[in-house]
Order: structure tokens, then C-alpha cells, then sequence
């Protein structure tokens, strides 16, 4: 068996990857529109129109996001999608597409990725980290329980770019579940795709509660910066990959409601007074995400 490369060569190159830009980076006109209570969507829409690159942006991303190809559904202007999306999403795709837009720049060095996939489980992990959060009254600055959801995975991509044959050796075989492909990861390239996707994040000065959170999203027990969001990640990705959205990893559809087995959950749940009303409000957050995931694409 071949050992793993070093760290030293790991860290090398990821440090080779190209940088994605601020990942702060929004609109601070439309920023103030959105967290104000006085907003109104026509508002909303009129300063996206003033940018005529981010309409475009936002309007491919909902019609690919919620239509895919389907060309007689395509939403046309940016107040229809407004109101279509309300104005959380419309934050949410603010903050995301240029992220979005550099990761897929980037993954054309990637062979033998699957983007359909690994969009559809980041955004719905994004979604379901958030709405679980806001279950439990935990709000984050930034965006930041959006983004690490989305960017949970990222290192899976790093990974692929970084080392394609090890990558494929990887990838391209079936397991008998997620934490099976974590481990071949490990004995392959010695390092997982959560501590992967953590170094690079870090490396451009990406926050350390963002960085933290999705190197523990797999052992939220072991973060010290924000377990609560590593936890968040870690049960919306379960619950995510029960909906039979697996991003890349072959194996079986875990049992509907095994994220309650996870140490997310615990985590989660452990000063909560009422575990029931929490898991009726999630089990309709799931439903709703279900819905959206099967207009993705």
C-alpha cells in the first residue's frame, strides 16, 4: 500500500489553488434594504437593477436553482423572483453566486466532477443550516451560517483539483456509507476533505468561526469556535443525504431520521426544553427543502 503524501506536500498544494475572492463581499445599499423592516420588494429589486451584471447573476441562478431547463417556467424580472423567493433567499443568493461563480471557475480543473450533485447538497445543506439555526434562535453575522453550509464541501473540490488520481481512487468507488468515504479519504491522502476545505478557507482569511465549523462539521464535538454551527452542518448535511442527495459520495441513502443518532443532534438538543416542537419544525423545514432540491437543475 502506498503511503499518504505529507503534509508538507498537502499543504503545498492547496497553497497552489487559486484564491476565491472575499467571500464578504455584498452590496452594502442592498445589504441595508434587506435587514431593515421597512423593506419593501419593488425596493429590493429597483437596486439590483442598478447593477446590471448582479441581475443577471441572480435571475440564472433562480431559474437554474428552481427550474433548471425548464424554459416556459423561467422567471424573467427581478421583482418576480423577489417575491417568488422572499427577501432571506434573495440575501442568501446575494451572498452566494459570486462565491458560486468562482468555485465552479475553479473546478474546471477538477476531472470527473460532479456539479450537479455537489450543488445540490451544498445549497441544501446551506438552507436546512440556516432554517435550523433560526429554529433555535442562533443568528450569525455575515451570513456565516449560509456560507459554511454551502462551503462545507469545499475541500472534496480542493481535493480533486489538488490530487486528481487520488481523487478518482477515491470517488469512483462505493461505500457502505459517508463515514467509510472519510476514512478512505484519510488512509489516501492522509488528511479528509473537512480539514482540506478548513486549511484553504483559512489560508484566505476566512473567519475562524467559518473555518472551525466545517473542519468539525463531521466531529462537531471537537470544535472550539463554534460548535453550535458545526453541529448545525453536520445534522442538515445528514438530513440532506436522507433526502437521496449524497453530493459525491456513493453509497447508500441513510435511514430517514438517523440524524437524531448523531453528536450534532446532542449537541444541538441539550439545553433544549422541547425536543418535539423542534424536530415537527424541522421535519417541515425538510419537507420544504425536499421540495426545492427537486426543482435544482
Amino acid at each position: 500500500m502506498v503511503s499518504p503524501p505529507s503534509d508538507f506536500l498537502l499543504i503545498e498544494k492547496i497553497n497552489q489553488c487559486p484564491k476565491l475572492a472575499s467571500l464578504r463581499s455584498i452590496n452594502e445599499t442592498l445589504k441595508s434594504l434587506l435587514d431593515s423592516e421597512d423593506s419593501f420588494v419593488a425596493q429590493i429589486a429597483e437596486v439590483i437593477r442598478l447593477d446590471p451584471s448582479l441581475t443577471t447573476r441572480v435571475l440564472d441562478l433562480v431559474n437554474s436553482i428552481f427550474f433548471g431547463s425548464k424554459d416556459n417556467k423561467r422567471i424573467s424580472g427581478v421583482e418576480e423572483a423577489s417575491i417568488f423567493l422572499g427577501l432571506n433567499r434573495i440575501r442568501e443568493l446575494l451572498v452566494a453566486t459570486p462565491v458560486i461563480e468562482e468555485i465552479f471557475e475553479l473546478g474546471k480543473n477538477a476531472p470527473s466532477f460532479n456539479w450537479e450533485e455537489f450543488w445540490k447538497h451544498s445549497i441544501g445543506t446551506a438552507i436546512l443550516t440556516r432554517e435550523l439555526l433560526s429554529i433555535l434562535e442562533q443568528s450569525y453575522e455575515e451570513e456565516a451560517d449560509y456560507v459554511a453550509g454551502l462551503l462545507h464541501n469545499l475541500g472534496t473540490l480542493i481535493f480533486g483539483i489538488t490530487f486528481p488520481d487520488h481523487f478518482q481512487e477515491v470517488y469512483l468507488k462505493t461505500y457502505s456509507s459517508t463515514e467509510k468515504v472519510i476514512e478512505r479519504e484519510k488512509e489516501i491522502i492522509g488528511w479528509d476533505h473537512s480539514k482540506i476545505g478548513a486549511y484553504y478557507l483559512w489560508n484566505h482569511h476566512i473567519s475562524d468561526e467559518v473555518v472551525d465549523a466545517i473542519h468539525w462539521h463531521n466531529d462537531p464535538t471537537q470544535a472550539k469556535e463554534s460548535t453550535m454551527l458545526g453541529a448545525a452542518i453536520q445534522v442538515s448535511d445528514r438530513a440532506v443525504t436522507e433526502l437521496g442527495v449524497h453530493g459525491l459520495g456513493r453509497f447508500p441513502t441513510p435511514e430517514s431520521g438517523s440524524y437524531k443518532e448523531l453528536d450534532g443532534w446532542k449537541i444541538l438538543t441539550e439545553q433544549e426544553e422541547n425536543v418535539e416542537i423542534l424536530e415537527e419544525k424541522l421535519a417541515c423545514s425538510i419537507v420544504r427543502l425536499s421540495q426545492t432540491l427537486n426543482g435544482i437543475f
